[in-house]
């Protein structure tokens, strides 16, 4: 069963592709993505109401933009499980490397835009690694932080155990 999924998905429709909710949610919209060369481009809008959010610095720390781009990677394999009728997974990460920054904070009222893009795809384990890059909008033609993310889908506990058990024996 393929469904439909609008190109553009704002804020009241962003919680059908991914878990995260209330302060944890960290993505305001998708602008676009492309299922084919499996890349999507995000957007999150600094407020005080981010669980990153620090009062004296008036935004959230831009080491805290690993969780951005881990958002923007699962609102795309939910897009992908919605379009053939499953179920979204949630999904954990597993690495964060390469991490590079320009900036110490990202300011409450700026927008974040995440764009992110698959590097590697293990289809039986669900273990995707990405590469990130985060621009403030209107402001970065360079990316304010690079990179790259490695991610597992996973339906339980006993299926990460699986796994885990499989390459580690």
């Amino acid at each position: 069963m393929i469904s439909k999924v609008p190109g553009f998905i704002g804020e009241n429709e962003i919680e059908e592709y991914l878990p995260h909710r209330g302060k944890m949610l960290l993505l305001s919209r998708i602008v676009s993505y492309d299922m084919e060369r499996h890349v999507i481009t995000g957007e999150y809008d600094v407020t005080e109401n981010c669980i990153f959010y620090e009062r004296e610095a008036d935004g959230i720390p831009s080491w805290a933009g690993f969780e951005l781009m881990a958002q923007t990677v699962c609102a795309l394999t939910g897009i992908a499980h919605k379009l053939f009728g499953r179920k979204v997974l949630p999904g954990m990460i597993l690495s964060v490397t390469g991490f590079k920054t320009k900036r110490e904070w990202f300011k409450a009222g700026e927008t974040v835009r995440m764009r992110m893009t698959e590097d590697y795809c293990d289809a039986e384990s669900a273990l995707y690694n990405y590469i990130g890059e985060l621009f403030v909008a209107g402001e970065d033609e360079e990316p304010a932080v690079k990179a790259k993310i490695s991610a597992i889908e996973i339906e339980s506990l006993e299926q990460l155990k699986e796994i885990r058990g499989r390459y580690l024996e």
